[in-house]
């Protein structure tokens, strides 16, 4: 649902008058992670000119948007402010049906043009970076094409959720991301995430025991903090992905994680949906019902 009543804009602090302004206010920035744009125009006349602000935010999780329109003379800024706000609900939760419609729509294209970068660096290097430009070149084909282009990433947020696991849990991870039902192409966020896992390694020999051998073990830590990724397969517990910064320090790697070796953190996993769903975030005022 959208937002009950209007945010305190802190207009007295003047933030609407810096470049870039400073936005989002306090106020909604404690309702969670979000997302902004702004845009600016003005009218001038012999005495002064008007400037007016509009801005636009989202919050990542819900995908609820509030838009603020702020007018003010340059002349005196405080003296002459005014504001209006407007709420936007999240949008409506997706279907099974609209889901798989969706992957159909997305998810080869997604898991490919990550896997051809393989070996490169994309961007800044950065985990992040590799999801983004993938989102924005499709977007882009799609728009060329006339079709509906696939929603841009909102933060950490990549689309519709369709996993969430905290660990330490209540039972096993086992089973769940087909329980999820998460596919090639689909998106994986891992928060402060810790894998513990064992591996094999070739036998050795006893010491001081003629023809005694033993089968070798070792083990290796994996911490991740923030960390993104594009899911190309799913082998029960284990998810293939193709990441950047994660296993190829700066550059685009193939890794694997498996949720029953993940000791702490949150999974997140995302399917890529149409921008219709929650709509392109514009500063724009006319024309939103």
């Amino acid at each position: 649902m959208a937002h009950s009543k209007d945010f305190d804009l802190a207009l007295q602090t003047k933030w609407f008058t810096r470049e870039p302004p400073a936005f989002p206010v306090p106020s909604m920035k404690a309702l969670g992670p979000c997302v902004s744009t702004y845009n600016w125009f003005w009218e001038q006349d012999f005495a002064d000119t008007t400037k007016t602000l509009i801005c636009a935010v989202r919050w990542t999780d819900t995908k609820a948007v509030t838009k603020v329109r702020v007018t003010w003379k340059r002349s005196d800024p405080l003296g002459t402010v005014s504001a209006q706000q407007k709420h936007f609900p999240a949008p409506a939760p997706l279907s099974k049906e609209d889901l798989d419609v969706a992957h159909k729509l997305f998810g080869a294209n997604i898991a490919t043009w990550s896997e051809s970068t393989i070996g490169t660096t994309v961007g800044d290097g950065e985990c992040w970076t590799l999801i983004q430009r993938a989102l924005i070149d499709l977007a882009e084909t799609y728009r060329q094409h006339g079709k509906e282009p696939p929603l841009i990433s909102q933060g950490r947020s990549h689309g519709y959720p369709i996993l969430t696991l905290t660990v330490p849990s209540v039972g096993s991870n086992s089973g769940l991301l087909q329980l999820a039902d998460v596919r090639r192409g689909d998106i994986l966020e891992l928060k402060s995430a810790h894998f513990h896992i064992i591996t094999e390694q070739a036998p050795k020999k006893v010491p001081g025991q003629w023809g005694k051998w033993q089968k070798g073990a070792g083990e290796k830590n994996i911490g991740l903090s923030h960390h993104t990724a594009v899911v190309v397969g799913v082998e029960g517990d284990l998810v293939k992905v193709v990441e950047q910064n994660g296993c190829v320090s700066g550059g685009v790697g193939v890794e694997k994680y498996d949720l029953e070796q993940m000791i702490r953190g949150q999974v997140e996993v995302f399917r890529v949906v149409g921008e219709g769903w929650a709509g392109a975030l514009t500063a724009d005022w006319d024309g939103d019902e």
